[in-house]
């Protein structure tokens, strides 16, 4: 099987191709992948680089905390270590150890952090590994034009309608 645009190229034992499109595929009751590893994320590590180091490495402090509140455990599930009474998944609810880590973090001076935003953030890093655990305030590109619009601070005046219309 392989992948070429919309569609998949299907060969059967005798060689014969067929292009299928991905989305009927998709939509076929009978469709499953036979024998295929459970899809993870793909890990995001060229954009991570792109961070600030500051940010990589704030992103890199909140994934601990993100895999001590998920597992109880602060370098996952199998880095061993002695697990923490108040994120024992035993005895606390994913809840209950989303509040105490934001205490926790709070605590450490992360700022005010709320259960929410612990839950946000170990969400961000479900969908999208440690690229979502940075703060993208800080991976902004600087136009030096602060928050306007693109198309106008864009490339020397080239955006901006009004002076194109007046000759500059």
């Amino acid at each position: 099987m392989a992948l070429s645009r919309q569609g998949f190229h299907l060969v059967d034992e005798g060689g014969a191709d067929q292009v299928v499109l991905a989305g009927h595929l998709f939509a076929d009751p009978g469709f499953a992948a036979l024998g295929a590893e459970p899809v993870q994320a793909v890990p995001q590590w060229g954009l991570f680089e792109t961070a600030p180091v500051a940010a990589r490495e704030k992103a890199m402090a909140w994934l601990r905390h993100i895999k001590e509140a998920e597992c109880g455990l602060p370098g996952g599930p199998d880095s061993g270590g002695v697990m923490r009474a108040e994120y024992d998944p035993q005895r606390w609810t994913l809840a209950e150890r989303e509040r105490a880590k934001a205490a926790e973090l709070t605590a450490l001076g992360f700022g005010r952090v709320s259960d929410r935003t612990v839950q946000k953030m170990r969400l961000a890093y479900r969908k999208q590994g440690l690229w979502g655990l940075v703060d993208h305030r800080s991976t902004r590109g600087r136009s030096g034009g602060g928050r306007q619009n693109e198309r106008v601070v864009g490339p020397g005046t080239a955006g901006c309608r009004s002076c194109s219309r007046i000759g500059r």
